[in-house]
């Protein structure tokens, strides 16, 4: 016989929750939208003025999304994390993406000249939400498997951060001036959108953990 628990979830894997997975899933593809985004702006291949305008498009749907799944949670009564756990994790990815929008936004604030420089910064931002939506979609179907693709995301988050400590460490040896500020705040900017990404990372590792996965 089942446990308790074991039913439960043979519940919810058979009839899923498909606006609750659904509005989580559009969060995060929201934000690999807008770090798919920047990454074509630092390619040259959206001039940031144009990025700066989608990127608000792009963060109005992911507000949608979270609104979504607020309203969800309070109609659900079984989930595969906790319902704290599952708001939480929301609120993370919103921080991914609000984060890519300010980079996005300062970006064309400050006219940057040399956008080569931020493409490993966001060829592993677009790779650690790309393991996130991973171990997002695994919740649903292969919950076992979240751990993994949480760590996957958080290896690749500090990818970010070993770039920014890099990039700051050549600013300091270098001479002060104000296109070196700006640098200085965009890689920052970047080295939060990595943190961002560990909280939700940290969020699915923790609420899988709970739930004995």
């Amino acid at each position: 016989m089942k446990a308790p628990w074991r039913r439960l979830r043979s519940s919810w894997r058979a009839r899923g929750d498909s606006h609750l997975s659904g509005a989580l899933t559009g969060q995060v593809h929201a934000a690999l939208e807008g770090a798919a985004l920047a990454q074509a702006m630092v390619n040259k291949k959206v001039n940031p003025a144009d990025a700066r305008s989608q990127i608000a498009e792009i963060e109005h749907r992911g507000d949608e999304q979270r609104a979504e799944l607020v309203e969800r949670l309070s109609q659900t009564l079984v989930a595969p994390l906790d319902r704290e756990d599952l708001f939480r994790l929301s609120r993370s990815i919103d921080d991914v993406l609000d984060t890519i929008r300010d980079f996005v936004r300062e970006a064309d604030l400050y006219q940057i000249e040399k956008r080569k420089t931020y493409r490993p910064f966001l060829d592993d931002v677009v790779g650690a939400i790309e393991s996130l939506d991973e171990a997002v979609d695994a919740l649903w179907s292969k919950p076992h498997r979240v751990p993994l693709k949480a760590l996957e995301a958080k290896k690749a988050a500090r990818g970010i951060s070993r770039g920014y400590q890099d990039e700051f460490a050549k600013i300091i040896d270098g001479t002060v001036s104000p296109q070196a500020l700006k640098h200085r705040e965009l890689i920052k900017r970047l080295d939060m959108v990595g943190m961002r990404i560990n909280d939700a990372a940290d969020v699915l590792t923790d609420g899988a953990l709970k739930r004995g996965y």
